[in-house]
């Protein structure tokens, strides 16, 4: 909540409600929030309480939450009881507590009552889940993505109104609705921009807006983002380690993600699948997405890294098959996104990597020990951003293995066997692998997959290395904002 008030402050505001009549009983007050929502345009999220001075409290938040609702609400009560003194206290009270919004009543309900047409046509409130996206391009770096729930458009609408105005002074709502208007329907589209337009001259605004809609549109004409990424992320559950709490988004290059299931639910990874098949078939973000390329990445505990999710199978029309013959599929390590200390060297090397991803030097390991630990990390610190490993981590045990070795040195792409190498054999066959652009890399490894199950007998045997090979593929470029340390506004 960007208005705020001191605790003492907001007893004032009580108190001073309390004593006008028609405030003082809930009735009275469901009669006045009835009025007050057709006044605002929209609903307000209100639970009332049975104490009367709680009620009043909760009520007070929900005023505060919503540029103008206070305001709107005094001029109803004046309207409603001509000539009280306790109406009049509660004006001026408001006036010296509560900061007067940029926008208009009527431009405000406008505004507010586009935004219910919007949904109307949009019931699935995929408006919503853009949401992260549209935010940050409103708000810029300086302002970390929130966590306030978000329950309507008219939510984001009510905390965008309160936030000041960027450099080049456009008001972050305004930036947001014009971008809106970008997904909205066309029988809503056009009234919402001319809402924009309205606000913008209004404001003195007209050739700022006009040229960032110009740098949007050469944006727009340059090639689609290249990539798609649905992200699974499996947390261990602290009461029962064999469930993980699943969290899962979709991200577009590097913008922000759209969170399309966050379950305070722990589930079992039998139940990973299940999920899965529902995003990829069922999900409209998803299904509907701007680019037809799309990798899934899981972002897993240690104790889950050898874990084949390359193998979950989902059901089309029918039809079952593996998910990492149809998409590029890799794993992301949760305790390194956790471990701070690390960053910076995994972003560096990632940085090479993606600057001389043609040439880029590989650590292949052939041999459980064949490196001290020490030696290994101070090899893998030197330059090269790859590790290959032709055998599967320790099971079950939490002391260091080169595995996580690799994954403290920084090295943001490690390939492995699970279920151990010749190392003659790993070696020609990850040599193989690696032998062109590394960017590219789980692109042609869903490809070996594919061969794994397309190949003639003698090379699709069983231990074809396409059916056991795990690849974490770590972008450093995109840690998910909850592991990245908030950083001073630019």
């Amino acid at each position: 909540m960007i208005t705020s008030l001191n605790v003492d402050d907001q007893h004032r505001l009580v108190e001073a409600i309390l004593r006008i009549d028609g405030m003082s009983v809930r009735r009275g007050r469901e009669v006045h929030l009835a009025a007050l929502e057709r006044d605002l345009g929209h609903r307000l999220p209100f639970e009332h309480h049975d104490q009367d001075k709680l009620d009043v409290w909760a009520l007070v938040d929900v005023l505060l939450n919503y540029p103008g609702a206070a305001q709107a609400l005094v001029r109803n009560l004046e309207r409603f009881y001509k000539g009280s003194l306790s109406v009049a206290a509660l004006r001026d009270l408001v006036r010296e507590l509560v900061p007067e919004p940029w926008l208009g009543q009527e431009e405000r309900r406008e505004l507010h009552q586009l935004i219910t047409a919007l949904e109307r046509v949009d019931p699935g409130l995929t408006h919503l889940s853009r949401f992260p996206m549209l935010y940050r391009r409103a708000v810029g770096p300086a302002w970390p993505l929130l966590d306030r729930e978000m329950r309507s458009l008219h939510d984001v609408v009510a905390l965008l109104e309160e936030l000041p105005s960027g450099r080049d002074g456009v008001p972050p709502l305004l930036v947001f609705v014009d971008d809106l208007a970008q997904y909205a329907a066309p029988s809503t589209a056009p009234a919402i921009r001319e809402w924009v337009r309205r606000q913008a001259a209004v404001q003195g605004l007209d050739g700022v807006l006009f040229q960032r809609r110009h740098v949007q549109v050469e944006a727009r004409a340059r090639p689609e983002p290249s990539e798609t990424y649905l992200i699974i992320a499996c947390t261990p559950d602290a009461l029962e380690p064999d469930r993980y709490l699943v969290t899962a988004w979709l991200q577009v290059d590097r913008e922000p993600g759209s969170t399309l299931q966050c379950s305070d639910e722990a589930l079992p990874l039998s139940r990973i699948p299940e999920l899965l098949e529902r995003l990829l078939t069922a999900d409209s973000s998803v299904v509907g997405r701007r680019t037809p390329d799309l990798t899934v990445e899981f972002v897993l505990p240690r104790g889950l890294l050898d874990h084949p999710v390359e193998d979950s199978k989902i059901k089309i029309a029918g039809f079952e098959h593996r998910i990492g013959i149809k998409y590029p599929v890799v794993v992301r390590s949760l305790d390194r996104m956790r471990l701070a200390a690390v960053h910076h060297d995994w972003r560096h090397k990632w940085t090479a990597l993606r600057e001389n991803a043609l040439d880029a030097p590989v650590c292949l390991v052939t041999r459980r020990g064949e490196y001290d630990q020490e030696e290994l990390f101070s090899k893998l610190s030197e330059s090269p951003a790859v590790l290959a490993l032709a055998f599967p981590p320790w099971a079950g045990s939490e002391e260091p293995d080169e595995h996580w070795v690799g994954l403290v040195s920084g090295a943001p792409v490690i390939a492995w066997c699970r279920v151990g190498r010749d190392p003659a054999r790993f070696a020609r066959e990850v040599k193989d692998l690696l032998a062109s652009d590394l960017m590219k890399l789980p692109r042609r490894t869903m490809e070996l997959r594919r061969q794994a199950l397309t190949a003639g007998a003698e090379e699709a045997a069983p231990d074809h290395l396409g059916l056991h090979l795990t690849l974490v593929f770590d972008d450093a470029d995109r840690i998910p904002e909850p592991y990245v340390r908030l950083r001073p506004p630019a």
